[in-house]
């Protein structure tokens, strides 16, 4: 065998964009077999099974919280870190979860490495390190234990987009296209810009184009993006405006390369990605129309009070949604508007103008999309009380969702949204000792 070490990383439903990234990253820049695990269940005979053929393992595993409130899952995590202790064995997290809350993830989840941040140089750092026998705290963008005390090892340099595939195309892997990473607004409630920084990183159009072709000659024709805000590409930072002359060519580049090519089709401004209101205005609805194949378009709201959008840092206002519905109607498109109830700070006042607005929104032509607020770690609102739909507010939702103007799993992020204060409670996810993201 010409390597012995062996990388394992869970490909679960919950992380598996990331992973996706991570795969075509260790593949390229590691002299180390990569395996991808589907099931959480089946991880520990793996790593067993590898032991017995190779000199070391990493197994990696990515978290988000919400994955964390399945209780199936968190036993799971726990029985794999107990019963894979063992010094050939590195057990490495990372994700938003491990970044937002490194204390609980190495002390109650019982990991030996919380990555923070950007995983692509981390964790190659970190095989690469472990399988020399080197020193991992020298490592830089990871939390650790050190005689029962905690050390961070320091910020790394957010990474440039271009220097890693989205996916590892060559194992016939695809998926979404990663074309923006970081965010300046810095949503209260969201964990993008404190993961990924608040000065926006952009893939190249040269090199969107490239791995978009080679998902298309491997027989994936349907195109979307992983990005914070779609019409934000090409944006240094906050912007009323956006790049209308960049997203043209991004879309007409693509149709011309690739659709035409190939038969493919571009998602725009749906999952897993979504609009700024502020962003949609006509000239740039009228370019989507000539390129995109979807015909509803994710508007990202949040609330219908313009107290509570100063309050969560949003930075657009609720006559900004109006005219982004306005635009996208206009031009042939359902607005799918998100609404997020339960906010840290909203009133009963505020709820009632984000009902106004909704049901205007729905006399516009718009649907709504209802969210609950979740208190997740990272964030400044990741102490705020979860979020909780008053019964007087049901009622008027349930009439929403009888006409078919509103939809969304707010019911099951309500229960999210308290399991995520009760693992608060039982001291699995912990509050930070030190401030990470100077």
């Amino acid at each position: 065998m010409a390597r012995d070490v062996a990388v394992v990383l869970a490909y679960t439903p919950w992380t598996r964009y990331s992973v996706n990234a991570l795969a075509s990253t260790l593949d390229l820049h590691v002299e180390a077999d990569v395996y991808l695990v589907e099931r959480l269940e089946n991880t520990v005979s793996l790593v067993k099974f590898l032991l017995d053929r190779y000199r070391r393992v990493v197994l990696g595993i990515g978290l988000n919280t919400i994955m964390l409130t399945d209780n199936r899952v968190l036993k799971e995590i726990k029985r794999i870190n107990r019963v894979l202790v063992d010094k050939r064995v590195l057990r490495v997290a990372g994700g938003p979860h491990a970044t937002g809350d490194p204390l609980g993830t190495l002390y109650s989840l019982g990991f030996d490495v919380a990555v923070v941040g950007e995983g692509e140089e981390t964790l190659v750092d970190l095989v690469n390190t472990f399988s020399s026998g080197g020193d991992i705290h020298s490592v830089k963008g990871i939390y650790t234990v050190v005689d029962g005390e905690p050390k961070y090892t320091s910020r790394r340099r957010p990474v440039e987009l271009d220097k890693y595939p989205p996916f590892p195309i060559w194992r016939r892997i695809a998926g979404p296209i990663e074309i923006t990473r970081g965010c300046p607004y810095g949503c209260r409630y969201c964990q993008v810009s404190y993961m990924h920084g608040f000065q926006p990183r952009h893939r190249s159009i040269d090199n969107i184009v490239y791995h978009v072709e080679s998902m298309a000659r491997h027989g994936f024709h349907d195109i979307r993006f992983i990005t914070p805000d779609g019409l934000g590409y090409g944006l240094g930072g906050r912007c009323r405006e956006p790049r209308l002359e960049a997203i043209e060519e991004l879309l007409h580049r693509l149709w011309e390369r690739v659709c035409r090519r190939y038969g493919a089709r571009i998602f725009y401004g749906t999952f897993p990605s979504e609009f700024r209101p502020e962003h949609i205005v006509p000239d740039v609805v009228r370019v989507l129309r000539r390129y995109v194949s979807n015909k509803s378009i994710i508007v990202g709201a949040q609330s219908g009070s313009d107290r509570v959008l100063e309050l969560i840092g949003r930075g657009h206002s609720v006559d900004d949604v109006y005219h982004a519905v306005e635009a996208l109607v206009k031009n042939g498109f359902r607005a799918d508007v998100d609404f997020i109830i339960g906010l840290p700070g909203e009133t009963r006042d505020d709820l009632l103008e984000s009902l106004h607005t909704m049901r205007k929104l729905v006399s516009m032509g718009a649907r709504i999309h209802l969210h609950v607020f979740m208190p997740l770690p990272g964030t400044p609102f990741s102490q705020a009380p979860p979020g909780h739909i008053p019964d007087w507010l049901k009622r008027e939702v349930y009439r929403l969702i009888g006409s078919g103007s509103a939809y969304g799993q707010w019911i099951r992020q309500e229960e999210i949204a308290r399991k995520i204060d009760w693992l608060r409670r039982k001291g699995i996810i912990l509050p930070r000792r030190n401030k990470i993201h100077s």
